[in-house]
């Protein structure tokens, strides 16, 4: 049967098939196997038909125009890629579920169920909205063409009514002849008692279970791509200017008097860093405090302080009452201040950091808060600038650079980052906690074999290589084929 959409043709049939397709390719690459190149293979594959199904329809040229939404096949390959590049076991949850929301705002970009222009995170809201309101109610078309199909084709035949007169007329033949034959062959006979147990063995459970998954795949896919192409709707039109309304807006005075007070504290702390810290003054410390201990305390709250800050100058920002240029010239010149100061809070809180990890190593949270704290720093540049330029983009720069530090995060090889760190401690302080590297994934195995060839270390990191290689050596199918494990494998071999 044919469906008209946006004035062509398109055979649903085709559409269905074509999710078959896709549903068996994701049982082949994913059913019990671990992820690896086969998530990079599958999200390839969806974009194979979804840009066959957009030629079926005509629309590739006028995706041609549409820059901005293919930009956003960088990131889904990107972070489809690391699960074939990388074994570190802490972003695969989260790329999975990444992986496809891009997708779909990509695809919904393209075919214009989303403005183009509206904010990032009314991206959000139309994608889960466009799933649940529109593809969800779609997977009842299935069942419904089927149907459709049965009656138009079936019923107006009659060969509905023959196949269950000759059912009918068959079984008391059965009834008859099955046993006569079972007596004159007892192989026949035993395969025969044995097919109702072997339909229910774990094998054939499996194979029922596997096949309702990929049916099930099957429709879903089918009903997003169906609502995909089924036209559009009044949302996906570009956004009408809203009419100007009043906002609400906070008193210049009170706002400067609470922005000078903040920033004397700051003021008054920055002093205090300088000489503890960076000037290396030790006499008047706190009784009973070390240095070490005073450099590595408040790192936590540090942090919650310069994340406070940047609440207050989102709202300063936006509330601050314009009708006074003087006025509002102070406080712009208040909360740059504000943000220098709380730029460096998070210097402070960044150096605690380093000297907490010189003394006692580096990890993966160390890593992150390193990590976030540059990319709250980047954010904090950005909004100094917002300050100077109403019209400038701020959320969705700061959206921006946290999804790319995301993504950077991953591509650095975090797990060879720490071990590289900790092995060079270790040849500084002759500190190092080997347990710790154990837990390090794949990525770090390049790293570790420099201590397998220091003497004074090879015995106490032989077990960690072992149960490696151990681990590696465990039989895997080409789908989860990753580069991390295929080259730590190469570095543990004789």
């Amino acid at each position: 049967m044919k469906t008209e959409i946006a004035g062509k043709p398109i055979h649903a049939a085709s559409l269905w098939i074509g999710s078959l397709v896709i549903a068996f390719a994701a049982d082949l690459l994913f059913y019990g196997k671990t992820l690896g190149v086969s998530y990079l293979l599958f999200v390839l594959a969806l974009y194979v038909f979804f840009l066959w199904q957009a030629k079926s329809r005509g629309s590739l040229g006028q995706f041609r125009s549409k820059t901005g939404a293919w930009l956003l096949t960088v990131p889904v390959l990107l972070l489809a890629s690391t699960f074939v590049l990388f074994s570190n076991p802490l972003f695969p949850l989260l790329n999975v579920l990444l992986v496809p929301f891009l997708f779909m705002l990509q695809t919904l970009l393209l075919t214009d169920h989303l403005p183009k222009r509206s904010h990032p995170l009314e991206w959000i809201g139309g994608v889960f909205g466009f799933v649940c309101a529109r593809a969800l109610p779609n997977i009842r078309l299935p069942f419904r063409f089927a149907k459709d199909w049965f009656s138009a084709n079936m019923d107006r035949r009659g060969i509905a009514k023959k196949i269950g007169t000759g059912l009918l007329v068959s079984l008391p033949i059965l009834i008859v002849v099955i046993p006569l034959l079972a007596k004159a062959d007892s192989v026949f006979a035993h395969l025969f008692n044995e097919l109702p147990r072997r339909l229910f063995e774990l094998q054939g459970v499996d194979v029922i279970f596997r096949m309702l998954l990929i049916f099930l795949f099957a429709i879903g896919v089918f009903a997003y791509f169906y609502a995909l192409w089924n036209g559009r709707k009044e949302t996906a039109e570009e956004p009408k200017a809203a009419e100007p309304t009043e906002k609400a807006a906070w008193d210049g005075i009170v706002l400067v008097t609470v922005l000078l007070v903040i920033n004397i504290v700051y003021a008054s702390f920055t002093y205090i860093q300088i000489s503890y810290l960076f000037t290396g003054e030790r006499a008047v410390l706190p009784a009973g405090m070390t240095y070490a201990e005073y450099a590595r305390s408040g790192f936590g709250e540090l942090v919650c302080v310069a994340l406070i800050n940047f609440a207050i100058m989102l709202s300063a920002m936006w509330y601050a009452s314009r009708e006074k240029q003087g006025l509002y010239r102070t406080v712009q010149l208040l909360l740059s201040l504000l943000t220098v100061c709380t730029c460096f809070l998070l210097v402070s809180a960044y150096y605690r950091l380093s000297l907490y990890e010189a003394a006692y190593g580096y990890t993966y949270i160390r890593f992150l808060a390193h990590a976030f704290m540059i990319v709250l720093f980047v954010m904090l540049l950005v909004a100094l600038l917002s300050i100077w330029r109403e019209r400038f983009p701020l959320v969705k720069s700061c959206l921006l650079i946290g999804f790319v530090a995301y993504i950077a995060v991953q591509y650095v090889n975090m797990d060879a980052l720490i071990a590289t760190k900790n092995i060079a401690r270790y040849y500084a302080t002759g500190q190092i906690d080997v347990e710790y590297l154990s837990r390090l994934s794949y990525d770090a195995v390049p790293a570790i074999m420099q201590l397998a060839r220091d003497e004074q270390m090879r015995d106490a990191v032989a077990d960690l290589l072992q149960t490696k290689k151990e681990e590696l050596a465990k039989q895997r199918s080409w789908q989860s084929f990753n580069l991390s494990r295929y080259w730590a494998a190469r570095h543990l071999s004789p």
